[in-house]
């Protein structure tokens, strides 16, 4: 069973409320994503608040955090509250296709680990449903969609996703007039069958240049990890 909280070198998760626990790929996530002297941040599926939290500790900008599961919600509210940064972050508990109508909000930076699992057994829990399956109108085509709207002209989003959903995601995105490319390669180990793919999305020509991580070298991180991580894990 995951532990209730996972602590990181400045703040503190909470998780017992939530079906998607803190995760390696997340965390390379909220690590990596690029400083794009952005002016204001959108979360979307902020979850327990992870990504929310690694960025405002390097980025010190607004951040909006929207979460559909009220229960999610209230345990990022909370983890936010307790971190240097809850001056700059605001948890938004609504659907993100409805959130979207309604704002008039544009984003230079839009980061999300939204759900993805589509041909699998699904949980009789609907919250992990929500959490982790395209599931009522959270699918990949909307996302495309969300990400239309809400993107500044010169704005970037990344998001993450295994390497079939991350093509499944490639297709609609280009659907919609929106230009892709895979940004960071995840594998386990070197040579190994890939395991996420970061994803750049963006209204606007940009470069197709791709990097590579790998977690682990045999038995221990790989020294590319260790940097990248080393600001928020406490045992780096």
């Amino acid at each position: 069973m995951p532990n209730s909280y996972f602590q990181f070198k400045k703040f503190t998760v909470h998780q017992g409320q939530c079906a998607m626990k803190v995760s390696t790929e997340a965390c390379i996530l909220g690590a990596w994503v690029p400083d794009t002297q952005a002016k204001r941040i959108l979360d979307i599926g902020t979850g327990t608040g992870l990504l929310a939290m690694m960025l405002a500790q390097r980025i010190e900008v607004p951040i909006e955090a929207v979460e559909l599961d009220a229960k999610a919600a209230e345990q990022a509210r909370q983890n936010i509250l307790e971190s240097k940064w809850a001056d700059r972050i605001q948890v938004i508990n609504q659907n993100i296709f409805e959130w979207a109508k309604s704002t008039d909000l544009t984003y230079d930076l839009i980061v999300s680990n939204p759900p993805f699992f589509t041909n699998s057994l699904k949980s009789d829990q609907s919250k992990n449903n929500l959490a982790k399956h395209d599931t009522m109108d959270f699918d990949k085509a909307n996302l495309a969609l969300v990400l239309k709207s809400l993107l500044t002209e010169k704005g970037r989003a990344y998001i993450l996703y295994p390497e079939l959903e991350s093509e499944q995601f490639r297709v609609e995105v280009e659907r919609n007039g929106l230009r892709y490319a895979q940004a960071l390669v995840i594998r386990n180990q070197p040579y190994g069958p890939i395991f996420r793919i970061i994803s750049k999305v963006s209204k606007a020509e940009h470069s197709i240049s791709s990097e590579e991580l790998n977690i682990r070298e045999g038995q221990l991180h790989s020294k590319k990890f260790n940097r990248l991580l080393k600001g928020y894990y406490l045992k780096l």
